[in-house]
């Protein structure tokens, strides 16, 4: 059987599936992060990443419904979380479903295209709400994260940084 070639169309599809699956994986690392850093907030380095080893292993709706459960975040976040898990879950088990003829014709459709970047800005946004929720809960431990702060601002500006 010979192989079909991927259309731009569909090389366009694959590239936003995959963009927004990896920023939804970076929303699970953060939440990961987070639930980690809340459970064991005097904890060594050792002990609080051999918890976090564990935490990863957890799917997104897991982590989000500990989080939920444990109130580590405000009423806000939790309103996001809740309603992007719904947004991850169709991403994940029915993007298809609905779309069989444009996939087989190889003619997705524009909204089909800005439903998936929608929930590639949505983990995007909630990633930045995670990310300043650990630094005021770590700046009310005593910790000094001015520098991670200056990183955050650098990112914001689209400028790149690593460790």
């Amino acid at each position: 059987m010979k192989k079909i070639i991927a259309n731009t169309n569909e090389i366009t599809l694959y590239c936003f599936l995959g963009e927004a699956l990896l920023k939804i994986q970076i929303v699970e690392q953060a939440l990961s992060y987070s639930i980690t850093i809340k459970m064991n907030p005097d904890e060594t380095k050792e002990k609080a990443d051999a918890f976090l080893k564990k935490q990863q292993r957890y799917t997104l709706g897991t982590a989000i419904k500990i989080a939920i459960e444990k109130k580590f975040f405000d009423s806000d976040i939790e309103k996001e979380l809740s309603t992007f898990i719904e947004q991850r879950n169709w991403l994940v088990h029915n993007v298809l479903i609905g779309n069989e003829e444009d996939f087989n014709s190889g003619k997705i459709k524009e909204a089909l295209f800005q439903k998936i970047k929608s929930i590639s800005d949505k983990a995007e946004s909630i990633q930045y709400l995670i990310e300043n929720d650990i630094i005021e809960f770590c700046s009310s431990k005593g910790q000094d994260m001015s520098k991670i702060k200056e990183l955050l601002q650098l990112q914001e500006k689209g400028i790149r940084v690593s460790n």
